[in-house]
């Protein structure tokens, strides 16, 4: 067995594809539930990179197996850093295709208990957001890592829906959830398993289109360019979280 130090989650083998590539020694594919997990090595990090479906409950299921695989493999060892990696819609004025999103916070867009006094956005019993770690957020700030692209680097508020986001609902999103960049369909349900396993968590993801009229047309052109820019800026995250101490070592993440 060997320790997990990073789980990196994608819904789509598209969206896998570049982890796997830069990746070292990496494992049969080994299918959990409806989920797929493969054991690798990522810039000097034991990693386990999740494919785990489309939508809130896929996401959920993945994440979990996730985190309960690591905990078997190294139970003295604090919960491993996760990673919900891949496409996204843009919702913000000053996001374009082609851009990345790191969600400093991150919101279910589809929960609405405001009749029992939650928030909306918030699940009951749970808190009404996610926000990142400020270590995190802090090794986020990598501007252009310089590694064959040139990308914009956004921070701030992302949501997830059950919904693929199209010209109709986005309105509505940016009405209620305001300065909110970008829209994904998995982010917030890794999230949400991440808080209730303690573990620390960081949305990653490339922007596919614009929630536009065409953005159905627009994801399926751009998906494969919108996860390399994700797996681009997720390792250069990696390096800069490397490079400010050990990771894992003093557990400042996870209590972070």
């Amino acid at each position: 067995m060997s320790r997990i130090d990073v789980v990196v989650i994608t819904a789509m083998g598209e969206e896998s594809t570049p982890f796997l590539q830069r990746a070292s020694a990496v494992g049969d594919p080994v299918r959990v539930g409806n989920s797929v997990q493969r054991t690798g090595t990522l810039d000097g990090l034991g990693a386990l990179f999740v494919q785990g479906g489309i939508g809130l409950v896929n996401a959920t299921g993945a994440a979990t197996a996730a985190l309960l695989r690591a905990a078997a493999e190294d139970p003295e060892a604090p919960a491993p850093l996760v990673i919900s990696a891949g496409s996204a819609g843009g919702l913000g004025d000053t996001v374009r295709v082609g851009d990345v999103v790191i969600g400093s916070v991150v919101i279910n867009a589809d929960a609405d208990a405001r009749a029992f006094g939650y928030e909306l956005g918030q699940v009951p019993g749970m808190p009404a957001s996610y926000a990142a770690p400020e270590v995190l957020l802090e090794a986020g700030n990598v501007g252009n890592p310089g590694l064959g692209i040139v990308a914009t680097v956004h921070h701030g508020l992302l949501v997830s829906s059950y919904s693929f986001v199209g010209h109709d609902r986005a309105p509505v999103i940016k009405g209620q959830f305001d300065g909110v960049l970008a829209t994904d369909m998995e982010s917030s349900a890794i999230a949400q398993t991440c808080a209730s396993f303690g573990a620390p968590f960081l949305a990653i993801r490339g922007i596919s289109d614009l929630c536009g009229p065409a953005s159905d047309a627009d994801f399926l052109v751009h998906v494969d360019d919108a996860a390399e820019r994700s797996a681009v800026i997720t390792a250069a995250v990696l390096r800069s979280w490397q490079d400010a101490g050990s990771p894992r070592a003093e557990n400042e993440l996870a209590l972070a």
